[in-house]
């Protein structure tokens, strides 16, 4: 039985809410209570149509006439959980800002496992990525061009922080999001026979030559130090993106990008 959740208003900075999604913005807390934050109407939306289990909806209550704002609150409130007014400062608090947006979403995380089958033509592995607002438009760019998986190997920022939902632009909620440890992963990539496709300035060829005959597993690697040893040793094939300038590398969310879109043009279907 699923229970509709309530609707009022809180308008103290110190109210336990507040301080409870507030501690959200540190991993430890998302971590210990498995939520995390959204902001904005249209996204608080497309995660609640990809059936993401909201806890809170906030809202500022200045706007709570606001059609969008109210079928949201309703929509929220059937699913079970809270639809609560507060001010514009409550709001500017809790998302860190000036200019917040006029709604926050609290969800429940979602992570998935290893795949058993292999339904994704694409596959992006990313190791030891650090940067949230790389990891966050690298979602992005993988739910433009139609990636679904993305596997978290070894110590990578964390999916659920403000920052890499924010650069996601709600692709956070669209794709399946694993992580592993590169023993697992490794192990996973050869029962499942899938081609291993990385990034290396060593023994690489350009990526306009690589084979992207799909299924295939794109793993980009670390923003200073790139793929480790390990991982390189295991591809099947090890790619680079040639520099004509001064510069000896592109942003990380940046590459990725130029590299799904190469699997695109040589796979046009």
């Amino acid at each position: 039985m699923v229970f509709s959740g309530k609707q009022y208003e809180i308008s103290s900075l110190t109210n336990d809410k507040v301080k409870l999604i507030n501690s959200l913005y540190h991993r430890k807390f998302r971590r210990d209570l498995n939520l995390f934050v959204a902001e904005g109407v249209r996204i608080c939306k497309e995660a609640l149509d990809n059936n993401w289990k909201i806890k809170y909806l906030l809202y500022n209550k200045q706007n709570k006439a606001n059609l969008a704002i109210k079928n949201l609150a309703n929509e929220t409130i059937l699913l079970g959980g809270d639809a609560v007014g507060v001010s514009s400062q409550i709001l500017s608090k809790l998302l860190h800002k000036d200019n917040p947006q006029n709604v926050l979403g609290v969800f429940e995380q979602k992570w998935h496992y290893l795949p058993n089958s292999i339904d994704n033509k694409c596959i992006v592995a990313l190791e030891n990525v650090r940067d949230p607002g790389n990891l966050g438009t690298i979602l992005r760019t993988m739910d433009g061009m139609g990636a679904g998986d993305c596997i978290l190997i070894n110590e990578c920022t964390d999916p659920f922080s403000y920052e890499a939902v924010r650069a996601s632009m709600g692709a956070v909620f669209n794709i399946k999001i694993t992580a592993s440890n590169i023993e697992q992963f490794l192990k996973w990539k050869s029962d499942k026979n899938i081609s291993l496709i990385g990034t290396s300035l060593k023994k690489a060829s350009n990526y306009t030559k690589a084979n992207w005959k799909t299924p295939f597993i794109l793993a980009m690697g670390n923003e200073q130090n790139g793929l480790s040893d390990k991982l390189v040793n295991n591809c099947d094939q090890l790619i680079k993106i040639p520099m004509h300038g001064k510069s000896d590398s592109l942003n990380l969310g940046v590459s990725t990008g130029i590299l799904l879109y190469e699997s695109i043009r040589k796979n046009p279907n």
